[in-house]
């Protein structure tokens, strides 16, 4: 192929090839939860099939977070379907919870912008659910795009944010992982 694009809107050949497929959704409301072990937060749920069945996939995604006071919050991905973490996590040390990622909220005022990203590898074309799950620690409240203070002005302290998750597909050859 010559790389081009005809005037029919079909290409000849794209070159390259390692992105195979992109699935990516934003989440614009808020919500919270309480607990702190992380559970599956519903609003970040997405099925994916991948392309190819040796294809490895990249998770990302950017939370806007915040809890009631100071507080430790953590999460993960996971895989719905076969109930698996999935990507990095933390190893195994006595009673720890184990995380993917985390961050500290030093009051309820603050919002604090969280990405992580990690690679999988599904290893079928089937679709699998994933989700993101979501904690934070001891008895305070996780919240996602708002602050802890949240009352009905327009300061920055009460405002709404946005967060999101996406999964990229990449050809099997395009990526070693170590």
């Amino acid at each position: 192929g010559d790389n081009t694009a005809r005037a029919s809107g079909v290409i000849a050949s794209a070159g390259g090839g390692t992105i195979l497929k992109v699935k990516s959704l934003a989440y614009t409301a808020s919500f919270s939860r309480s607990g702190s072990t992380p559970t599956q937060m519903s609003q970040f749920d997405m099925s994916f099939a991948a392309t190819e069945s040796n294809s490895k996939l990249f998770f990302q995604c950017w939370l806007t977070t915040s809890s009631g006071a100071d507080a430790t919050t953590g999460f993960d991905f996971y895989d719905v379907t076969n109930s698996a973490i999935v990507g990095a996590y933390g190893d195994a040390a006595g009673s720890r919870t184990r995380l993917g990622w985390g961050s500290f909220v030093e009051n309820y005022h603050r919002m604090d912008l969280v990405g992580f990203g990690t690679w999988h590898e599904p290893g079928t074309t089937s679709s699998i659910d994933y989700t993101i799950r979501g904690a934070a620690s001891g008895s305070n409240t996780l919240y996602i795009n708002r602050t802890g203070w949240y009352q009905n002005n327009a300061t920055l302290e009460n405002a709404v944010s946005a967060s999101t998750f996406t999964i990229f597909e990449y050809a099997a050859d395009a990526v070693t992982l170590t």
